[in-house]
């Protein structure tokens, strides 16, 4: 029986109205929850939450409630609706989802009801995203499949990737995608990702690149060290280093001559923070001092003076890290010093994290 035909079960209940499928017994609740709709900023987060928190608790009963709510004219609320209807984890949802995903509609929408029938965890779901995939014409829906289906586990797509990958017909920025994603499964064979590091093709290196960074267990440190030599592009560097700070095999000694190295402000930031991660695993006092002494002046000032919110945030990452006393007083004076109560609020809160982490290591 098809989805898409009048006999379909789910469908024909769907057709039947609005009325007829609420529940008397949670009217109360709905109409509380509406209440919430017409706020602004945290309210409407709030309702936002309370909406999803709706669907999860009552399922297949909140879908008539949710769906009435789907000609919003606000994208905001018909995404959040999206949302909630994914975690009823009911048929009837999928079937509205399923429905959503198509050329012809608000891509916003469609691109939503995919990424919320995605996190389904009904395993049919993975066969229909991958006939969508193929069925629909290039662009953004398509890709907003494609990466849908990389976030699917893996074991539902272990038969589909691996060709796809070696196919001719997706284009490198595709494949990358599809490589940063599959770093997420643990359950991928490095020997999946790891041929790309020596493409030719700076899109696919990128990708494995990410995709390494999820997966320590590859103790590919060294390596990635010496490919990030031979990249040009400091952007790749950047991946490189991400990726080689997160390697179990990697040393501090390693990552300070990185740093020492680097030309690229960007790029030298990203290496310090890769050195602080490695630093935060070690027990080498020595190790430690020296990020102390070299690393953590450099990322004081880099958070103070440094414009960008998102390098900011870099300097912080890396002296959070590194786990230091010197890292931690660094935490503390940006927190002080900063005129962005944003940045000195993190500062703080990262800085408190790592007293708390080491009174109970001394218990």
């Amino acid at each position: 029986m098809q989805a898409g035909s009048v006999e379909d079960p789910v469908l024909t209940k769907l057709a039947e109205p609005e009325e007829l499928r609420r529940q008397p017994g949670l009217e109360d609740e709905w109409k509380r929850i509406q209440k919430l709709a017409g706020g602004q900023g945290l309210a409407l987060g709030k309702y936002f939450e309370e909406l999803a928190r709706f669907g999860h608790q009552h399922g297949a009963s909140a879908v008539p409630y949710l769906q009435a709510l789907l000609s919003n004219p606000d994208w905001q609320i018909r995404a959040a609706v999206l949302r909630a209807l994914g975690v009823t984890e009911s048929l009837e949802a999928q079937a509205i989802l399923k429905q959503t995903i198509r050329p012809d509609a608000v891509l916003e929408d469609a691109a939503q009801a995919t990424l919320s029938l995605g996190e389904m965890e009904d395993p049919t779901i993975t066969a229909w995203l991958r006939e969508k995939w193929q069925s629909v014409p290039e662009g953004d829906l398509k890709r907003c499949l494609l990466d849908t289906l990389a976030s699917r586990p893996y074991a539902q797509t272990a038969n589909f990737f691996p060709t796809l990958l070696q196919s001719s017909s997706l284009d490198s920025e595709a494949k990358a995608l599809v490589l940063s994603n599959l770093g997420f499964h643990q359950e991928a064979p490095l020997s999946l990702l790891t041929p790309f590091l020596g493409s030719k093709d700076e899109a696919l290196r990128g990708g494995a690149y990410d995709a390494l960074a999820c997966r320590p267990e590859a103790r590919l440190g060294s390596q990635l060290i010496s490919l990030s030599a031979h990249e040009n592009d400091a952007s790749l560097r950047q991946k490189a280093y991400e990726a080689a700070g997160h390697q179990l095999d990697i040393t501090p000694a390693q990552m300070a001559a990185v740093v020492a190295n680097e030309p690229d402000p960007a790029a030298r930031l990203r290496a310090e923070r890769a050195w602080g991660m490695t630093v935060g695993r070690t027990d080498n006092q020595e190790d430690r001092r020296r990020f102390d002494t070299e690393a953590v002046p450099r990322l004081v000032d880099e958070a103070l003076k440094n414009p960008d919110p998102g390098e900011q945030r870099a300097a912080l990452q890396a002296l959070a890290m590194a786990r230091t006393a010197g890292s931690r007083s660094g935490l503390e004076k940006i927190a002080q010093e900063t005129t962005s109560p944003q940045l000195s609020k993190l500062a703080a809160a990262m800085a408190n994290s790592g007293k708390m982490r080491d009174l109970k290591g001394k218990k």
